[in-house]
């Protein structure tokens, strides 16, 4: 582009962000670089030569002190300020890339970094010093160990003297943008140099700024519109840029307009809730003496714009000197920078009326703006130069013509290279071909059209409903729903399609505004009815939640995915709201009708039907029909209840009333009349019009059996007829429902052409080898985690306990079954995991269920990991306790929880497990010991996998945290994995023990655990005393298979630290096909498939053991990624060299004992 009409004779080099501060530091020296605000009166500046010098001497450092080398990734993790600035210039200087990361806040979940870290594979992270200390004393924080925290405000930081300018062009890897989008977990996009520059000019071509620019931004800088708007541009083009911290703006709006004043700044924006926060927080008083003359530029993006929002802002601002024509609607992405649409200046906003219907069947057909059809878009601009943006036909690949809707496309200079070491992702995403063969594009996942000259966004490819064949957008059903209630929180709605029964639903989650005395159950019927009035699509569920608590990205936009798993989780902050099937499942007792019946009783009906009654009678006959379909929506009827919009029934509920009253009078509707008839007084109307008068009112099931007097007299000759509700009777167990879909399922496994994985017969003792039928394997699908199971002395012990006592104890250990060696066992666990006492029960299963149904019932709470294991629901929903799951291994999820719920109970519970068996991570115990501590709650740990597994001799989760046991109030554990056994124990204080010895039914009425099983346990943990080099050796073995997985790029998902390793393929029948061929080359494997997990969790489990060799663990993980590579899987990431290789394999022979989280 040419850039002398902006810059005249002083254009900045175009090769790297270095070179242009250099260029600025010796041009504009004692300019104002960049400033930072707190709103009211702290301000601080730096020029470009106190930068200049700032980055180069804290890129020598980097370089000297850290030895970082070019190509090293640099975690950036700091607060709102100046720091930021130096510290991701300093990582260029220094030929490092920066990670731009959230900054720890107290309220956000480290987890997202770490994952970041691991991605990145980062060793070092900037931050300033006060950040590095609150990050070296918090535990919440532990998943940074491992990574070299460096607080770069510090002034012995500065080694401008050891600075060496490193090798930077164009197509030096500049920053890894990692962004969440809206969906899936973070991935870093590659940034180059020449990405950076190629989109500050596509910027400078979009905004087509005059030469006196100041600009001004709120937005994160670790957000690609903060980062890429509110610190690359400004350098790109050499203007003061003055910064302002995203708090700042959402506690006080006004702040943002006063700044622009109080600077004079020509350019700032953000996403389009901001303006319209504006809109709702700002009161006159506050803009008194601000002038928004000077702004120039307001850009909006990041998330879909609101023509309503545009002139609201226009209405409220202008008398301030805002123009209209300042506005300037975007579009862009991380995954191309920043930009990709905007402007042109002369005709900006750019707002068209389209026909909404005919959007949803994807035609584009405009319409007038005073149209009861219109649906307003906003342009995010034109097609820039050096750009090519097509539409195309997501499914066949085909471009698509000018006002056709398909997927957005992009090829530009500034499109990313890709996700960091995500090789197929990034072929699919950003390396894209039309059938007819034009590419490379980069595919967005967002829908849109052009339109003269303009690029509308419609919608999002992923987040599209679509119910009953009909597609619906959720940006038009949020925007309905905004609407709708004056209590809903503008740019805070999600919508999205959640399948539930079979079937897609449609689930609206709105933010509440804060407010008292307000008519909640009012708020989600006008929701409800204005959704479906607009979309002819009636919401399943609608959730008011509390004020910031749906979920966002960085920028602002509605994560609803996670809004989702919310929803799923039981995990939002509610308000109120209104769930279909929680309604229809309510007490039905029939209470309305009860008086009718007594009336009826009283008064003597006739039997006969009288002719001045039938409305009546017919009346009567429509409402209980409505109220089978509706359930509670229909708790309040007349004659007006528009059976559409009061009680959001949809169409097919709708024919189905229609077709039990055809059923019930006799006679057909004609179709035509089905379309127009809405309350039920048109409803009686159209029964006596067009179904016959002469024609039979059947008795039919109703509600609980009740029937209106008039329907039952109507049975006629001279008998009432109370039609009770019936049900088909089921006494064949192979016609049971559950019964016919495992067949189905057996079916459908055996048309895979793979033998049934299951029930396969072990012919012999399972270790690291196998035996199945007659041929050997290697095995890992045994959780004989340290060989206990066939050791001799193990065998030993438990055959002499058969010739001592027998085969069984024959009686429950309350009666006569107890015998020495139990109290031998219950002590020898006791003292091992470090607590008072212990309790042995006969089955693992049967531990937690009678535990937990035992300690707590009716009135009390049991929260729950999300991924708890089956006996820990089940026990937990045989209680009678409210049971409530809170999001995996989120302890601070957990604290909220607590501290909304608490007072509400007598006793809760919570349970936890040591080392999850399905993923293969571990809890952080010592954290939920201090919310237990918190809010007096009883803690139970779960350590099926964890005892002999964790801690430096297998002591399990207390001596992995190095914690006092005591400090847990149950300990549950079974036998049948590292205790070589089966059966169970709680272990805990002597009165917990003593409680359920006493009084719990699954110990005091089942028989005691036999002998052998006692003796094979206690030998085990004395073995397991004497032998503590294997949980040292489990843990190396562990470790080699998991690096070795990760080096291949297999998907491992997040296990760390423990011997159980999930290999997720997404995909169950490639699960089942790769555990089949894995058979073939002689490794046992199971398959875990849907339903046990979600079908994209479909897995292998691999469990490790001590006894496994290395030869066994290489050969397993090769065999494993070959196959994956030939049933055309696609890795998470590329496989590394064999160099690294070679270098990660022998650090993990090398491991340390004891792997800390």
């Amino acid at each position: 582009m040419d850039l002398k009409r902006f810059f005249g004779n002083e254009i900045p080099p175009r090769d790297h962000y270095v070179s242009i501060l250099r260029h600025w530091a010796e041009n504009r020296a004692d300019n104002v670089a960049f400033g930072f605000t707190d709103g009211e009166s702290v301000e601080q500046e730096i020029t470009y030569a106190q930068l200049w010098n700032r980055v180069r001497g804290l890129a020598g450092y980097l370089q000297d002190r850290c030895r970082i080398r070019a190509g090293d990734r640099l975690l950036l993790l700091y607060p709102p300020g100046l720091d930021f600035i130096i510290g991701f210039f300093a990582c260029h200087a220094a030929g490092a890339v920066a990670v731009p990361a959230y900054p720890p806040r107290r309220n956000r979940k480290a987890s997202r970094i770490r994952s970041i870290v691991v991605d990145a594979d980062t060793r070092w992270a900037l931050s300033t010093k006060s950040v590095v200390e609150q990050l070296s004393s918090d535990q919440k924080y532990d998943d940074l160990v491992g990574v070299q925290l460096l607080g770069t405000d510090d002034p012995d930081c500065q080694r401008i003297d050891k600075w060496r300018m490193p090798k930077l062009d164009r197509n030096s890897l500049a920053v890894l943008q990692y962004t969440s989008g809206s969906t899936g977990s973070p991935k870093g996009v590659m940034l180059t140099q020449g990405n950076l520059v190629a989109n500050s000019e596509l910027i400078l071509q979009a905004f087509e700024p005059n030469r006196a620019v100041c600009g001004m931004t709120w937005l994160p800088t670790y957000h690609d519109m903060g980062l890429v708007g509110g610190v690359l541009m400004p350098m790109f083009i050499g203007k003061t840029n003055v910064l302002m911290s995203p708090m700042t703006f959402l506690q006080r709006p006004a702040r943002w307009l006063q700044g622009i004043s109080k600077h004079q700044v020509s350019i700032s924006g953000g996403p389009n809730f901001a303006y319209q926060l504006c809109v709702d927080k700002i009161g006159d008083e506050e803009m008194q003496g601000v002038d928004l003359s000077t702004w120039e530029i307001a850009f909006n993006g990041a998330e879909p714009i609101r023509a309503s929002t545009l002139n609201t802002f226009c209405e409220r601002f202008e008398r301030y000197g805002f123009r209209r024509n300042a506005f300037l609607p975007c579009y862009g992405m991380a995954e191309t920078t920043l930009l990709v649409t905007g402007g042109p200046r002369e005709t900006r906003p750019v707002i068209t009326t389209f026909n909404g219907k005919e959007l949803d069947k994807k035609h584009v057909v405009t319409v007038d703006s005073d149209s009861d059809l219109a649906r307003p878009l906003v342009g995010c601009g034109r097609v820039l130069p050096e750009e090519t943006i097509l539409i195309v036909d997501a499914k066949t690949l085909m471009p698509l013509a000018d006002d056709e809707i398909g997927e957005i496309w992009i090829q530009c200079p500034s499109v990313g290279k890709g996700y960091y070491q995500r090789k197929d992702a990034t072929e699919q995403t950003f390396y894209a071909r039309t059938a007819d063969d034009q590419g490379p594009f980069l595919r967005t996942g967002d829908l849109g059209f052009l339109h003269d000259g303009q690029l509308y966004v419609s919608g999002r490819l992923k987040d599209m409903i679509i119910v009953r064949g009909v597609n619906r957008y959720p940006q038009d059903i949020e925007a309905t729903v905004e609407r709708a209630s004056h209590a809903v929180q503008a740019g805070s709605v999600a919508a999205f399609a959640m399948e539930y029964d079979g079937r897609e639903q449609l689930v609206i989650v709105a933010e509440a505004i804060r407010a008292r005395d307000l008519d909640w159950d009012a708020q989600l019927q006008a929701i409800r009815r204005a959704v479906t009035a607009e979309h002819e699509l009636p919401p399943d569920a609608v959730y008011l939640i509390r004020n910031s608590s749906v979920p966002k990205t960085s920028s602002g936009k509605i994560q609803r995915h996670a809004c989702l798993h919310a929803v799923r989780d039981g995990d939002l902050k509610l308000i109120a709201k209104w769930v279909r099937r929680e309604e229809e499942s309510a007490d039905r007792d029939g209470s309305d009708l009860q008086p009718m019946m007594q009336a009826a009783a009283a008064s003597g009906h006739d039997t006969t039907i009288n002719a001045d009654d039938l409305n009546d009678s017919v009346i009567e006959a429509i409402k209980q029909h409505i109220r089978k379909v509706a359930g509670e929506r229909a708790s309040h009827l007349d004659l007006e209840t528009n059976i559409v919009l009061d009680l959001s029934l949809d169409s097919l509920e709708r024919l189905e009333i229609a077709r039990n009253l055809e059923r019930t009078f006799g006679g057909r509707f004609p179709e035509q009349i089905l379309d127009e008839i809405e309350t039920i007084g048109q409803t009686a109307q159209a029964i006596e019009r067009y179904l016959p008068p002469g024609g039979e009112m059947r008795a039919v099931a109703f509600l609980n059996g009740a029937v209106p007097p008039s329907i039952a007299a109507a049975a006629g000759n001279g008998a009432v007829a109370y039609a009770m509700p019936t049900v088909e009777p089921e006494d064949d167990i192979a016609q049971f429902a559950e019964y016919r879909r495992l067949k189905t399922m057996m079916q459908q496994m055996q048309m895979t052409g793979c033998p049934n994985p299951y029930f396969t017969v072990h012919e012999g003792i399972v270790r690291d080898m196998t035996v199945v039928g007659g041929k050997p394997y290697i095995s890992f699908a045994s959780y004989n985690y340290l060989g206990m199971s066939g050791h001799p002395r193990v065998t030993e012990a438990a055959a002499e306990a058969v010739k001592k006592y027998g085969t069984s104890v024959s009686a429950s250990r309350l009666v006569s079954g107890e015998k020495p060696i139990h109290n031998e066992l219950e002590r020898a666990i006791a003292k091992w995991i470090g607590v008072d006492s212990s309790i042995l029960m006969v089955g693992g299963h049967a531990t937690n269920e009678t535990t937990i149904g035992h300690l707590v019932g009716s009135g009390d709470l049991i929260l729950h990991d999300s991924l708890s294991h089956n006996s820990i629901v089940q026990g937990a929903l045989l209680s009678g306790a409210r049971r409530r799951p809170f999001p995996h291994n989120d302890f601070e999820a957990l604290d909220r929880m607590l501290t909304e719920m608490r007072s509400q109970y007598r006793r809760v519970l919570i349970v936890i497990e040591g080392v999850y068996s399905m993923d293969g991570d571990f809890s952080n115990v010592p954290e939920f010991v201090k919310v237990k501590r918190k809010h007096r709650a009883v803690l139970m740990v779960d350590e099926a996998h964890s005892f002999g597994t964790m801690g430096k001799t297998g002591r399990g989760m207390a001596e992995h945290f190095g914690m006092d046991a005591r400090d847990v109030d149950i300990w549950m554990g079974t036998l049948s994995k590292s205790g070589a056994s089966c059966g169970g124990y709680i272990a805990g204080s002597a009165a917990l023990v003593e409680l359920l010895k006493y009084t719990a039914p699954g110990f005091v009425f089942s028989v005691g655990m036999p002998p052998a099983q006692v003796a094979a346990a206690l030998a085990a943990i004395q073995t397991l005393d004497d032998e503590p080099e294997r949980v040292e050796l489990l843990r190396k073995r562990s470790h080699l298979f998991l690096s070795l997985c990760r080096q291949a790029g297999l998907d491992t998902g997040d296990s760390e630290g423990t011997p159980v390793i999930p290999v997720i393929t997404g995909n169950s029948m490639v699960a089942l096909r790769l555990s089949n061929r894995l058979k073939g080359d002689g490794i046992n494997v199971q398959p875990i498939l849907y339903p046990a997990v979600d079908e994209s969790a479909a897995r292998l489990r691999f469990f490790i053991t001590c006894e496994h060799s290395e030869e066994q663990i290489r050969f397993a993980v090769e065999r494993t990624a070959k196959h994956l590579t030939d049933l055309g899987f696609c890795r998470t990431t590329e496989p590394k060299t064999p160099e690294t290789e070679s270098a990660q394999t022998e650090s993990a022979q090398t491991a340390p004992a004891q792997i800390d989280p």
